[in-house]
């Protein structure tokens, strides 16, 4: 069962007024810092996912270049896979195709550990 009551301002003591009025402040600044506080956390979550999307993006790219790079150094040794030339000929690409995109996405610089073996067993 719902009821609608009426009162006239006039008919409030004036210090109830006032309480009332700190009462609605409080009320709306609570609601507001919560929404604040959301719209913060939402602001932040996009630009994480924003960052997230870019890092996809290069992953995606590098991907692709790889496996063009792959199919050229395969074409080139005539089909076979197992040659030890063509497998660095690739890591090599590979490695090239990487530090270019971390120069384009200003990313840190990390050794690949394919890499580090293979510079590892020409040392050797």
């Amino acid at each position: 069962m719902r009821t609608n009551l009426e009162v006239l301002s006039k008919d409030i003591h004036p210090m109830d007024q006032i309480e009332l009025h700190k009462q609605t402040r409080e009320m709306v600044y609570s609601t507001l810092a919560d929404k604040a506080i959301l719209a913060h956390r939402l602001q932040n979550s996009l630009y994480n996912t924003s960052a997230q999307l870019e890092l996809e993006k290069g992953s995606s790219l590098a991907k692709d270049k790889r496996s063009k790079s792959l199919e050229e150094i395969i074409l080139e040794l005539g089909h076979d896979p197992k040659d030890p030339k063509g497998t660095q000929a690739l890591i090599k690409m590979k490695e090239e195709d990487i530090a270019a995109l971390r120069r384009q996405l200003k990313l840190l610089i990390t050794i690949h550990p394919q890499t580090t073996e293979v510079a590892q067993q020409k040392e050797e």
